[in-house]
């Protein structure tokens, strides 16, 4: 066994964009390490950061009866990929710790994308029919505009609409469902009530790669994506604005997976969540 302290130093600065993170992903696939594997490490880191935030935002004075205010509603809102599968394991997650959940899917059910997702979908609704959270479907615009005053006393919106695979204008219901968030928080905030956005992996639509971005946006106050921080960030200052507090978080995926992607000397990917403190001047 080699001693650690011999080992080289790999301290070169890695940063990944979309392309990459799909194929680091394949490889570690390929290595064995399945989806519904990877999507439930995803989904528990997400869920790991909604509690802490979902703690600063307890209403700490109680009464004879209890507390004094409802307890926090997190609203996520989930499309049909994967992301939205990481969506749908923070959605159970959350709820199977007793907080209150709404779950909305901004999409079509049939057009559920991957075996992982699939599933999820499937213990979502079993436990909507249990009645351990809502669950809704918003396949058109109209549809999700009538669950504004369901999602409008959210305390945290999750943001599960898009992740790294995607590309393109913003095409319906995602569009509205960008601007319904964006919405909420802004009335929210405007009677002076707390009200903030964790988005997966990144705010949709960010590109991971350079940064780009949709029109309209998603402004978060936190962003969580996994295994490497990624380039669009480092590179682009509005892109850093609109994520807000930026962590990366790992999923298990094995130093294999990157082999020919990542320079062999590049530094390690975090062993826990970490957030991330951008330096400036930003070199790309």
């Amino acid at each position: 066994m080699t001693d650690p302290a011999e080992r080289p130093v790999r301290n070169v600065t890695v940063l990944i964009g979309g392309d990459e993170m799909a194929r680091i992903d394949e490889a570690a696939q390929g290595l064995g390490l399945s989806p519904d594997a990877l999507m439930e490490s995803a989904g528990a880191a997400v869920t790991e950061l909604a509690l802490a935030e979902l703690a600063t935002m307890t209403e700490p004075v109680t009464g004879p009866g209890g507390p004094l205010a409802a307890a926090p509603l997190t609203v996520v809102l989930c499309g049909p990929g994967s992301n939205g599968g990481d969506g749908f394991v923070t959605a159970r997650r959350l709820a199977s710790t007793g907080r209150a959940v709404t779950a909305v899917l901004v999409g079509d059910p049939a057009r559920i994308s991957g075996v992982a997702a699939a599933h999820n979908w499937a213990v979502l609704q079993a436990m909507a029919s249990a009645g351990s959270l809502s669950l809704f479907v918003a396949p058109t615009p109209e549809l999700l505009l009538k669950l504004r005053a369901r999602l409008s006393p959210a305390s945290l919106l999750v943001d599960a609409l898009l992740g790294s695979g995607a590309a393109g204008p913003l095409r319906e219901p995602i569009s509205s469902a960008v601007d319904l968030l964006n919405a909420i928080v802004t009335h929210a905030r405007a009677a002076g009530r707390p009200c903030r956005v964790l988005a997966i992996d990144t705010p949709t639509r960010i590109d991971l790669t350079d940064g780009t971005r949709s029109d309209p946006v998603v402004v978060a106050d936190l962003t969580i994506t996994f295994h490497r921080a990624k380039a669009g960030f480092a590179v682009d200052p509005e892109a850093r604005r609109l994520a807000g507090r930026y962590f990366v978080a790992p999923i298990g995926i094995p130093l294999e997976a990157e082999t020919a992607i990542v320079p062999p000397d590049g530094e390690f990917p975090p062993a826990r969540m970490t957030q991330v403190n951008w330096q400036e001047p930003v070199v790309s």
